[in-house]
């Protein structure tokens, strides 16, 4: 995903040596609304004898867009300030000489409304151009924008994720256009290099769980046979079944439910729930059976796809930030 920004020195940065920084910096009145993630990673420096620069990389997810981005950003980032003083101190007697790391601010967004800039802190505040130069101001936080993204740009610089984010900024095309896409991101999967193919799961699972809780039976039926028809590789067509299972379990379930309205939004929510374990138990093994009572309760749809959102890359069960809940 990170290879979607157009920065200068972006190749400067060594993500063989990329670390994620355990812990989230959104407070607890945001938690349902969005999801961060932290790195740092280390950027070269100029020549054989310069010293790298550490550089923290912030990145937040959101699915809607939000007048108070730029105030959020500012909080996170002190917040990260703060905790690189606090790593100083359990080894230093004081903070004299202590020179923070940057902190690189990232915004992926993903929703339908039109977003075209994140904006400012001084453009919260009134008449805040007068005050520009004593506000803490990012001029230009990086920012994915999903639904303005190239498509020729998002399958090529997005790895085999970008193809189904490619998927998820179509979700809202015709018919005959979304199943040709379908149809061709299905493929590109199933020619997957072998070294890479361990991701096979987690990518058609994200199919699912993002784009078909939004469509009726008939869909999803059809959806579900040309994934089906688009693969040669044995070891793909098994995990596609896998989701033709998953599908007929939640159906199910929507169709014991009172109302098609209803049970459409429960299903939906079921789907979420079975993806979001199975992708836990198939990454981390053995998941606690409290994580999975509180995914399993879990009704509120925006928590149920940050908790998606956030598996793409998180290394430990404990990031997710599920076992908080507990």
């Amino acid at each position: 995903m990170l290879g979607l920004l157009d920065v200068a020195w972006w190749d400067d940065i060594d993500f063989s040596r990329l670390d994620q920084v355990k812990t989230t910096f959104i407070r607890s009145d945001y938690r349902h609304l969005a999801s961060d993630l932290i790195f740092t990673a280390p950027r070269r420096g100029p020549g054989r004898s310069r010293k790298d620069l550490l550089i923290y990389l912030l990145i937040e997810h959101q699915s809607e867009p939000d007048r108070l981005m730029p105030l959020r950003l500012a909080d996170s980032q002190v917040q990260i300030f703060r905790y690189q003083v606090r790593q100083w101190l359990k080894t230093h007697p004081s903070p004299a000489r202590i020179c923070l790391s940057p902190v690189l601010p990232i915004v992926f967004y993903t929703g339908l409304r039109r977003w075209p800039s994140v904006g400012t802190l001084a453009d919260l505040i009134e008449r805040g151009d007068e005050f520009r130069e004593v506000t803490p101001i990012v001029e230009r936080p990086l920012f994915i924008n999903l639904p303005e993204m190239d498509a020729a740009k998002l399958e090529r610089d997005g790895g085999f994720f970008g193809w189904i984010l490619r998927l998820f900024q179509e979700r809202r095309s015709r018919a005959k256009e979304f199943d040709e896409l379908l149809e061709r991101v299905v493929a590109h999967l199933d020619g997957m290099p072998a070294a890479e193919r361990r991701r096979l799961g987690e990518l058609l699972s994200y199919i699912r769980a993002m784009l078909y809780p939004e469509r009726s039976e008939r869909e999803q039926r059809r959806l579900q046979q040309i994934m089906e028809n688009s693969v040669q590789n044995e070891e793909t067509r098994q995990e596609v079944m896998k989701m033709r299972k998953t599908g007929a379990e939640a159906l199910m379930e929507r169709g014991e439910r009172k109302g098609e309205q209803e049970g459409e939004r429960r299903a939906g929510m079921q789907i979420r729930r079975q993806t979001l374990v199975r992708l836990l138990r198939k990454r981390f093994g053995s998941v606690p059976s409290e994580v999975v009572r509180v995914v399993e309760a879990t009704d509120d749809v925006d928590q149920l796809d940050n908790w998606l959102d956030g598996f793409a890359t998180a290394q430990t069960l404990e990031e997710l930030g599920i076992g908080e809940q507990v």
